[in-house]
């Protein structure tokens, strides 16, 4: 008996000192902050909304949790918030006011959880450096506004593999997140607007890039150097800056970019010094060019893709090898409506393109001048036609009949957001409706009881 109660008071003595030594504490100025963070027994800092002026050091590993409006304002030198421990969770705070080269919170320590966080007037939003493992989630990141600062990454990883990057918002940044020499990271679910690039990685291997949407920047993908990426299921929309694209694969090997829209850029998709790869189930829609094959890219397979509406479906340097279809199905190309006897899944005739006046203003760039004359137009037409087979085109030997399925993600537009926004007050006029005629029923049935 005297063991049983012997063994009860131990485990309620573990108990409580567990709970003595992961102690919750509430702050409500930058001096209770820092006293907080210098406190080895405070595991869990709550900050009350308000300013918490000056840079931040977090040298231990700790939960800090902002109500809403909790604001750490920078001294606008230095990082505004520093990571030194591993396994901090950072939430639900609003940071400005870094260095013009720093960044609103920069992370050293391992395994940092930053999420629902707004960093605004910062140059980088996010920056993890010889670290691995974060998480960095549901952000809004900005940098600084104006012409004359300069604007840093949103996210930016520098040696730092498998960290995960999701369901962010980014804006005005230079690139909205970059990876360098990172491998084994995600960046997954995040919507980029107003960048230079919506992700930039350099030197990295085995990255996901899936369900991301960039718009109105310059390209929405910069892939540069880097082995097996998967660009899966992304949107790139109005990227229509001159010599930008949607997607844009420079010096990079073995990878995968299949399920995406690529739709209305000034280039759909650009290949360069890219070797390896598959484009498969792609929508290119509407660009200028749909996909353009720069130099030294061959071995490429690219097959079960739409294009659609693009004023250049593919261009070619002439020199390039690539596989255009494979088991017998192509592309499918909507200028491309010539006979199908067979009635089968493929146009009996090769699909070719290349863009001959492409190769010659290439050698010569005064002649793009003429760019989408009708006589240019015109030439085009009759090399495509013609039977004879050219090294200068691009040869699709299965085209098909009808566009590829592609299962694809819906992803939200303004409008969709102005139709759900129309229908709350629908709905509420019919329900009026519908308790204005059962109270007129009960009333007349009633009064003809009585």
């Amino acid at each position: 008996m005297y063991k049983k109660i012997g063994w009860f008071l131990l485990f309620l003595s573990l108990i409580l000192a567990g709970k003595a030594s992961a102690q919750e504490m509430t702050a409500a100025s930058s001096k209770e902050l820092k006293a907080a963070l210098s406190d080895p027994q405070v595991s869990v800092i709550k900050l009350q909304s308000g300013i918490y002026e000056g840079n931040i050091l977090i040298e231990r590993k700790v939960h800090i949790i902002g109500d809403k409006g909790t604001r750490i304002l920078g001294t606008e030198k230095g990082h505004v918030l520093t990571i030194a421990a591993d396994d901090v969770i950072v939430e639900n705070l609003e940071v400005e006011g870094s260095g013009s080269q720093n960044a609103g919170i920069y992370v050293k320590g391992d395994r940092a959880y930053l999420h629902h966080i707004a960093l605004r007037n910062v140059f980088h939003g996010i920056y993890a450096r010889n670290s691995y493992g974060h998480r960095f989630e549901n952000n809004l990141i900005t940098s600084f506004h104006g012409r004359n600062r300069h604007s840093g990454f949103g996210i930016y990883l520098v040696e730092a593999p498998n960290t995960a990057v999701k369901e962010n918002y980014f804006y005005h940044t230079q690139d909205g997140v970059y990876v360098s020499y990172s491998d084994f990271c995600e960046v997954t679910g995040n919507i980029m607007f107003k960048a230079r690039y919506g992700v930039h990685t350099m030197d990295s291997r085995n990255i996901l890039i899936a369900d991301n949407q960039v718009t109105e920047s310059i390209n929405g993908l910069m892939i540069m150097q880097s082995y097996e990426v998967f660009i899966l299921e992304n949107y790139f929309f109005k990227n229509t800056e001159i010599d930008g694209a949607g997607i844009f694969i420079y010096d990079t090997f073995d990878s995968k970019i299949s399920s995406n829209i690529v739709k209305g850029n000034f280039r759909g998709i650009i290949l360069e010094h890219a070797k390896r790869n598959r484009l498969e189930f792609n929508n290119v829609l509407r660009n200028d060019t749909g996909l353009e094959i720069g130099k030294n890219s061959n071995d490429n397979t690219i097959y079960l893709n739409n294009f659609s509406g693009n004023t250049r479906q593919v261009i070619s340097e002439k020199d390039n090898r690539n596989l255009f279809s494979k088991d017998n199905y192509g592309n499918y190309f909507d200028d491309h409506h010539l006979l199908n006897l067979d009635n089968d899944h493929k146009v009996d005739f090769a699909y070719k393109s290349g863009d001959v006046f492409y190769q010659m203003a290439d050698d010569e760039p005064l002649l793009q001048v003429f760019y989408q004359s009708p006589s240019v137009e015109l030439w085009n037409m009759i090399e495509q036609y013609t039977p004879i087979p050219s090294q200068a085109f691009i040869i699709d030997e299965s085209p098909l009949a009808e566009p590829v399925p592609v299962k694809q993600k819906k992803f939200i537009s303004e409008k969709n957001h102005i139709n759900h926004s129309r229908e709350f007050p629908i709905i509420l006029f019919f329900f009026l409706i519908t308790l204005a005629s059962l109270l007129i029923f009960n009333f007349g049935r009633k009064h003809n009881e009585i």
